[in-house]
């Protein structure tokens, strides 16, 4: 046993020592989702896009300049980028206009990260990082520049915060409300490399529990490049990384985040455990190098042995090595070199053609990311493990000749390769290089499927608490979800239910859907947009009301003590208080109406199962964080109402309602029964009510001396105000309350004479079958009116694992500076009308 304990204790340490990648998101030419950045690289394809003269024109390009034979008119342009969610993301128009679409573009990149993870960033529980890098922007300058020679005022402090790098990291943290560290990172191609090293080192520093880390390079400018003779660019307009054809690089433009989390703490919440970070290193060249825009041999080899040794590796575990790639014929060659180099004295072959990792680069994919270049890679290299694929060479599949590596452990493809697991783990390795000799490496493994600590704990029905910005949007993810649904397996779908409860904003168009668990032939009804909810700014007011007589309520008893712990133990409570002062025959008839689904209607047993019935459900609904702010209750149910207003502790409220219904069971003249009653109640003590409960004998509000007065309470039991007039007079005071009847039935509120739209049941009328079902229709039902449900304390009866899946939709409204339409030939003028919507 001591063994095993160490053991756990081993593991437990190993877990809270490593950081793992929980979620990614990245868009860059020709991908809008980790989904098309797989089929991009699987299929060796790329963004790259050759620019026609007309478009040339229509993007105002002067033609003096497209027509200089050193003009290159390629672009790897992402799209869409002008495009912003302004409410979703709480930006005024103007505000947006000044900002930088690259911090924009990161505020977005970093939602859909959290996101994916099966998370809302709104609402994280940890103390979460932010490492972010940019490429330089001319966005502020061109603004204030253009802005000055129209004579046309800028807001200076709003255009340094809305493009300025040093705000980048701090806008995303405001924003979401995140308290870890948070800082831009800035070593150009090594940036989000650099990135992630630094939120690994806090992370497992203790300085936060997960960060998020990554980096975005977008130009507005772009639209092709005048080639200079000896420069960095490709003449042909082709990134080519590791072929004996290539001549320079490309930039990019596109955006890619990673989720980090701490693996202990991913594994505990049931995140996705999309591979874990093994060891990251960084260092720089000095001035072992030709110069200053030159790569270091040295540099890059001591930087890669480093990160093995980190990560307590061989070189020979390093299945795919995804290089920097720059694309010139000096930097691939040294790259190979140094990697070489590194491999070799870290247990790699050294015999000609070993061929043993496969070498790749993304860049021949998307472009020269920049900054956000080596987050890129990492997500390439994830979805390649994913997958069980490496991915082939782009230039090779569109028929670039390979450079010579005979003598290296790499190898370059034109196909997929297959990469399964097996018993070694796999591992992956990634490269990147800033211009001025600032070195990152990262090496990434598997996942361990054993280790998953999060249990599933499933309802056999699951509450989907779907919502959106819109009607458009919610119909758009009602059959997102409803096509994920279909055919799933029990889990599946206990994953699908607890990543929408815990994992998602809540919107303000709502629409709740129950799905059964097991049973998959079971319809499911899927709400239909003339049943969807607009939830009110603020929470509404929430009345309890509670009949005083059996209604539908037979099955209710039974099920939801079987189903729901925390009303079984309210019940089981309550049995002990009312056991004292029933007789036995008497208690075990109520007892069985829980145990066994035996309900007698007579009252000295209904009253009381009707009493326990609705403390229970109200103590499923309090432990939901649902209470009411008023309270009606209809004859024995204003005992009840009295207990959860305070007036009556909890053991006094039982045996008041014991006593009640044996007196009015004994003495048939209410007169006397009364008296009887009001004597008893003189024993318990008797407080102010602390929600305002309707007085059945009155028809008005209780008093504080009414409920302190033991014969208000016999006085209830013989005399009754028109209670029906009692009820609407309640409703006209509050006609934006949600009225909700627990116990069973729809009594009272057919009484009250409610719109449909406010009254809800518990148990509904014609459904005491499946009680179960009723009690989770209701509290989706009070959600969709704008009810807060702690989503977190449902979980403690209803969790399962976290999915990436139906991601929210964004509209996409163009944002642009007045003063830079005529001066942005990256933008399109095509692009600048009208809205969109994407995921």
């Amino acid at each position: 046993m001591g063994d095993l304990v160490d053991a756990m204790g081993e593991v437990g340490r190993v877990m809270s020592d490593r950081v793992a990648v929980i979620g990614m998101s990245i868009r860059a030419a020709g991908v809008r989702s980790t989904t098309d950045f797989w089929r991009l690289l699987s299929t060796g394809r790329s963004g790259r896009r050759e620019i026609d003269n007309a478009e040339l024109v229509r993007r105002r390009i002067p033609g003096r300049r497209y027509k200089d034979p050193t003009y290159v008119p390629v672009a790897y342009s992402m799209e869409d980028y002008l495009g912003f969610d302004l409410k979703a993301f709480g930006f005024g128009r103007s505000e947006a206009e000044l900002t930088d679409p690259q911090h924009r573009a990161m505020l977005e990149a970093c939602y859909r990260a959290v996101e994916s993870s099966g998370c809302f960033i709104g609402s994280l529980p940890d103390r979460v990082g932010v490492f972010v890098g940019s490429r330089t922007s001319g966005h502020g300058a061109q603004i204030e520049h253009y802005s000055a020679a129209a004579d046309s005022n800028v807001d200076l402090a709003g255009l340094a915060i809305g493009n300025d790098p040093d705000y980048m990291s701090s806008r995303v943290s405001y924003t979401y409300g995140l308290t870890g560290p948070s800082m831009t990172v800035l070593t150009a191609c090594s940036s989000s490399s650099v990135a992630v090293h630094l939120a690994c080192q806090a992370i497992l520093a203790g300085e936060c529990d997960s960060a998020l880390a990554g980096g975005v390079a977008l130009d507005v400018r772009d639209a092709g490049y005048t080639f200079i003779e000896g420069g960095i660019y490709s003449r042909r307009g082709r990134c080519e990384p590791y072929m004996a054809s290539a001549d320079g690089t490309v930039d990019g433009n596109g955006v890619a985040v990673l989720f980090l989390r701490r693996l202990d703490a991913a594994l505990a919440a049931g995140n996705p455990i999309l591979g874990v970070i093994a060891g990251t290193a960084v260092n720089n060249d000095g001035r072992e190098r030709a110069g200053f825009t030159a790569p270091g041999v040295a540099g890059q080899t001591e930087l890669i042995e480093e990160a093995l040794d980190v990560a307590e590796l061989h070189s020979s575990s390093i299945g795919l090595l995804e290089g920097h790639g720059a694309g010139t014929s000096i930097g691939d060659a040294l790259e190979i070199d140094a990697a070489t180099q590194a491999f070799r004295s870290s247990g790699a072959g050294v015999g000609s053609g070993t061929g043993e990792c496969r070498l790749h680069s993304v860049k021949a994919n998307i472009g020269n990311l920049t900054a956000a270049a080596g987050a890129a890679g990492i997500i390439g290299c994830l979805l390649a493990l994913r997958h069980g694929q490496i991915p082939p060479n782009a230039p090779l599949v569109e028929g670039a000749p390979p450079i010579d590596l005979r003598g290296t452990p790499f190898k370059l493809a034109d196909k997929t390769a297959a990469w399964q697991r097996s018993d070694q783990s796999r591992y992956a390795a990634v490269s990147s290089f800033g211009l001025g000799g600032t070195n990152a490496h990262v090496i990434i493994g598997d996942a361990e499927p054993e280790l998953r600590l999060a249990s599933r704990k499933g309802r056999s029905w699951q509450l989907l608490p779907l919502s959106a910005d819109d009607p458009e949007r919610l119909t758009e993810a009602v059959d997102t979800v409803r096509a994920a649904v279909d055919g799933a397996s029990a889990e599946a779908r206990q994953d699908i239910g607890h990543t929408w409860r815990t994992g998602r904003p809540e919107l303000t168009t709502r629409a709740a859907a129950l799905i059964p668990v097991d049973d998959t032939s079971t319809s499911v009804r899927w709400p239909q947009p003339v049943q969807f909810h607009t939830a009110p700014e603020g929470t509404p007011t929430l009345v309890f009301m509670l009949p005083g007589e059996e209604a539908g309520a037979s099955d209710a008893a039974l099920a939801l003590y079987e189903a729901e712990p925390v009303f079984r133990s309210t019940v089981d409570d309550g049995l002990a208080a009312m056991e004292q002062v029933l007789p036995p025959q008497t208690f075990a008839a109520v007892r069985d109406a829980f145990l066994h689904g035996r309900y007698p209607t007579v009252t000295h047993v209904s009253q009381p199962v009707l009493h326990l019935l609705g403390v229970g459900q109200h103590a499923f609904l309090s432990d939901l964080g649902v209470g009411p702010d008023l309270l009606v209750g209809h004859g024995v149910g204003e005992l009840t109402a009295a207990q959860l207003s305070g007036v009556l502790s909890f053991e006094d409220a039982a045996r008041a309602v014991c006593w009640r219904s044996q007196t009015m069971s004994d003495i048939a003249e209410r007169a006397e029964a009364a008296v009887r009653f009001t004597r008893r109640m003189r024993d318990v003590r008797l407080n102010s009510p602390t929600t305002p409960t309707v007085s059945c004998v009155t028809g008005t509000w209780l008093t504080s001396e009414e409920a302190c007065d033991p014969g208000y309470w016999g006085a209830q039991l013989r005399e009754h105000a028109p209670f029906d007039e009692a009820l609407r007079s309640v409703v006209s005071e509050h006609p934006e309350a949600v009225y909700l009847q627990l116990n069973g039935g729809t009594s009272l509120l057919r009484t009250a004479q409610l719109r449909e739209d406010a009254a809800l049941a518990l148990v509904s009328d014609g459904e005491a079958s499946d009680s179960r079902r009723s009690l989770l229709q209701a509290v989706g039902a009070l959600w969709e009116r704008g009810v807060r449900i702690d989503w977190q304390a449902y979980a403690e009866r209803d969790h399962a694992l976290r999915i990436d899946m139906a991601p929210r939709t964004f509209e996409r409204t163009p944002c642009l500076h007045p003063s830079l339409l005529e001066h942005c030939p990256g933008i399109d003028p095509a692009e600048l009308s009208g809205k969109q919507v994407s995921r």
